[in-house]
């Protein structure tokens, strides 16, 4: 492949001045980002300290009220107790009781007191303050329904600090207690001219630090009691965010986010506080501000009660104009992006001028180069000056002359070598016309072997349908077996594992046969088996598992004309048979070699067969099979297979099933519908094979007993 031609100015320029240049690029925009992160920092540090301020100013508003309450305290409770014991002691005509002139009677301030009489569904049924009137306390939220019940079933007077009037958001003072028969709760309110001075001071407050601190448009503190609600009545509005501040009281954490309106950035910050629920009566500092704006002397009444009933917890937003700080991290790039370009520019042209004095002498070489290369080998290159250019030439002009010299030398020995060349080519052509004959004569015999070899194949696909043909059809397995699977994988085209099925005298028999070897031996060895089982049921009578594997181990010696001499043929055949009995319930086995499991209540049991093969001697003598009776029940499953399975090689390490772990997948697996156990086994083979080939037949049978 042939590489891209350059020159030494792109190399200059991709070697060093794009490195160069990403460096400082990098450095740069590191700079950038780090800058406005110091911004960023600083406006969230401003932010907090906002935040601290106003969390000050409400310790100062929570000391306050409560200095306010203990004054309020002492009058509601003489009150409550003359309207209870006196006036209502007796509720029958409360609903129309006339509350203005009583109050007046009782000398409370009409302006700023009022009398509200709630009944037990919390309903106020009667109040100087008609607007309230026919309200419901309970729509007021869960938590002012569950403290009305609270005080209904106390008996009890109560006076919380302030809570903040539905309609007119302003602070009001309320008490409640039931009357003496509990049909009614008697409650006060009074406004509080000291609370007021103190709510108009928070946001002088708060309008201060807007101005103090630029950057800042807007600084709100929202409070939840029942719902969210802002005590200045000129808050700003922004309906589009109701969700956001909402999410903050809900999650409890801050939330923050820069948006776009206009030509303008604002950001935005909801800080969620944690409100202390008490006064603190030694913050000294705190109270002793008090005294000028509540008119209160004696600090020593301040109460250690919980301020529930104004509101539970709070979140400040802080409004930010980020606009003046946008333009600033623009008008930054901007610069930076000029001024790198320019750098770019400046370096391009200072290397490409010095590039040029450095490369017109190699150019000039270059070109006496490519004329050499053409064939004048007589150039020589120009010397000239004195610095590593010269050299080179001079050193290349050396090197031109030398090569003049071997170039003309080999010109005569090419001469030479052609002659004997064409001497070669001669005796190679007569060698090739016996090659081309010898590939004919090859090719001719390979066709014979495809012919040979498609009739062998077209043999062994014939023994398959054969083999096939002999297996029990499914239609007759189902019509005896009600609940079985039989998983069946040859390894080659034909099989040395085969299955048996017969039925007489209402008995069953089943096998699971592996002939010696598998493949085409293997097929002829299972019809042999196939015919010598069938010889002993329907000609022999066998009818016990043993009797059978008998007749079918005298059938296969006789047929093989096997005998005790050093000369006879040692195949034969292991196997499994079971003889069922589903009316008895019962089975007999017996085994040549392999066994059968049995599971049963989650327990699986091994019953083994005899440690001899089909077609096999003991002694010079044939053998016989010792017959095992089984009684079965409902729900067991028996399993019968040939080896093929556990000497399968594969896994992590490359190593055979073997018959331990393949005991163990029946268990794992016999609760499993049959079908779904097929299946598992066959995905547990092919897992464990990996990349490995089949070293044997494969064939396992389950019968489930109904």
């Amino acid at each position: 492949m042939t590489s891209r031609r350059t020159t030494i100015f792109r190399q200059l320029i991709f070697n060093i001045v794009i490195p160069t240049l990403l460096a400082l690029l990098i450095v740069a925009i590191y700079n950038f980002y780090n800058t406005r992160s110091i911004i960023s920092k600083g406006n969230d540090e401003k932010n907090t300290i906002i935040s601290k301020e106003i969390t000050k100013i409400l310790k100062f508003q929570d000391i306050a009220f409560n200095l306010i309450d203990g004054e309020l305290n002492i009058r509601f409770k003489e009150l409550s107790a003359a309207l209870v014991n006196e006036y209502f002691a007796n509720t029958a005509n409360i609903k129309n009781v006339d509350l203005i002139s009583l109050r007046h009677k009782l000398g409370m301030d009409s302006l700023n007191e009022d009398i509200y009489i709630i009944a037990s569904d919390g309903l106020i049924i009667n109040s100087t303050f008609k607007q309230d009137l026919g309200k419901n306390m309970f729509d007021f939220g869960p938590d002012t329904k569950n403290y009305l019940q609270g005080v209904f079933k106390s008996g009890q007077f109560d006076s919380p600090i302030f809570a903040v009037e539905s309609d007119t958001k302003r602070i009001k003072k309320y008490s409640y207690q039931p009357t003496k028969d509990g049909k009614y709760i008697i409650e006060l309110g009074a406004y509080s001219k000291k609370a007021d001075n103190i709510i108009q001071a928070i946001e002088v407050s708060k309008n201060q630090l807007k101005i103090e601190t630029p950057g800042i448009i807007d600084v709100e503190l929202f409070m939840k009691a029942d719902v969210i609600f802002c005590m200045n009545k000129d808050v700003l509005p922004l309906e589009n965010q109701s969700d956001t501040l909402l999410r903050s009281f809900q999650d409890k954490r801050t939330i923050s986010f820069i948006e776009r309106n206009g030509k303008f950035w604002y950001q935005y910050q909801y800080i969620y506080m944690v409100r202390s629920s008490t006064s603190d009566s030694s913050d000294i500092e705190v109270i002793e501000n008090l005294k000028e704006i509540s008119g209160i002397k004696d600090s020593s009444r301040i109460q250690d009660k919980p301020i529930s009933n104004l509101y539970k917890d709070s979140v400040i937003r802080i409004i930010s104009d980020r606009t003046a700080q946008k333009a600033l991290f623009k008008i930054e790039a901007t610069k930076f992006i000029i001024v790198f370009v320019f750098t770019i520019l400046m370096l391009s042209f200072l290397i490409y001028r010095k590039t040029r004095q450095i490369t017109l002498p190699i150019i000039k070489l270059v070109e006496n180069v490519d004329r050499i290369t053409n064939g004048n080998l007589r150039e020589r290159a120009e010397v000239l000056g004195n610095n590593e250019i010269t050299r080179l030439s001079e050193k290349f002009n050396m090197m031109i002359a030398q090569l003049e010299s071997y170039y003309y030398e080999l010109e005569e020995k090419v001469k030479e070598r052609t002659l004997k060349i064409e001497k070669q080519k001669e005796e190679l052509s007569k060698q090739r016309d016996v090659l081309a004959e010898k590939n004919t004569q090859l090719n001719e015999a390979y066709l014979e072997i495809e012919e040979q070899k498609k009739h062998i194949m077209d043999s062994i696909y014939y023994a398959r349908r054969i083999q096939t043909a002999i297996l029990p059809s499914f239609a007759l397995l189902n019509s005896k077996l009600k609940n079985y699977f039989i998983f069946y994988m040859p390894k080659d085209i034909v099989s040395g594992d085969f299955y048996w099925m017969a039925e007489a005298e209402n008995k069953v028999m089943i096998a699971a046969v592996d002939c010696t070897g598998h493949g085409v031996p293997g097929a002829f060895m299972s019809i042999v088996g196939f015919n010598q089982l069938n010889n002993a049921v329907q000609v022999k009578q066998a009818r016990k598992a043993s009797d059978i594997l008998d007749e079918l181990n005298k059938g296969v010696i006789n047929t093989l004309n096997e005998n005790t001499g050093d000369s006879s043929i040692k195949d034969g055949m292991d196997m499994t048979l079971c003889v069922f009995d589903f009316q008895a319930k019962k089975v007999d086995f017996a085994g040549a070699n392999n066994p059968i499991i049995l599971i049963r209540d989650n327990t699986p049991v091994k019953y083994k067969g005899d440690r001899f093969p089909i077609g096999a001697f003991v002694d010079n003598k044939i053998v016989s099979f010792t017959n095992n009776e089984i009684n079965i029940e409902k729900g067991d499953i028996i399993y019968l297979f040939s080896d093929g399975y556990a000497d399968q090689f594969g896994g992590p390490d490359n190593k055979k099933f073997f018959i331990k772990r393949f005991e163990d997948l029946l268990l794992e697996i016999h609760n499993n519908p049959l079908e779904e156990q097929k299946e598992l086994l066959k995905t547990t083979l092919f897992n464990w094979m990996g990349a490995n080939e089949q070293v044997d037949d494969v064939l396992v049978i389950g019968v489930k007993i109904q």
